[in-house]
């Protein structure tokens, strides 16, 4: 049992270091929220003292937008948490981006998918 953990310690690990983010870029809009817009700071994360990364990456992620945007907002997010600084930081800041990577896919319905203001279509598969 315990080499198994550690055989998936190491293999999350190796892919941290693997996958890592490229610089962020300025995620800029014009668009306004809703009135009634709320966050929910950090979707299935607990939520500490990198909060308002979550905040400002959940209205990129509202409006949603090319791939290319997406990246950008989840490399700012990335960049946001890192920079609250320490080893700490680096390794939830790592754990975010692949996180929002894989589950923030803008094809499921779930609530905090790209452009997750916008109406969700199903796919027809033309």
């Amino acid at each position: 049992m315990r080499s198994k953990m550690t055989r998936t310690v190491t293999i999350v690990l190796l892919a941290m270091s693997i996958v890592t983010p490229l610089p962020a870029q300025d995620v800029k809009s014009e668009r306004q929220l809703p009135s009634d817009y709320v966050s929910d700071r950090c979707s299935l994360f607990p939520d500490g003292d990198w909060g308002h990364c979550c905040v400002e990456h959940d209205k990129a992620y509202f409006f949603g937008g090319t791939k290319q945007q997406r990246r950008a907002a989840d490399n700012k997010l990335y960049e946001c948490v890192k920079a609250k600084g320490g080893r700490k930081h680096q390794f939830i800041a790592k754990m975010m981006w692949i996180g929002v990577r894989v589950g923030g896919v803008g094809f499921l319905p779930t609530p905090f998918r790209w452009g997750f203001g916008k109406d969700w279509k199903k796919p027809t598969g033309r």
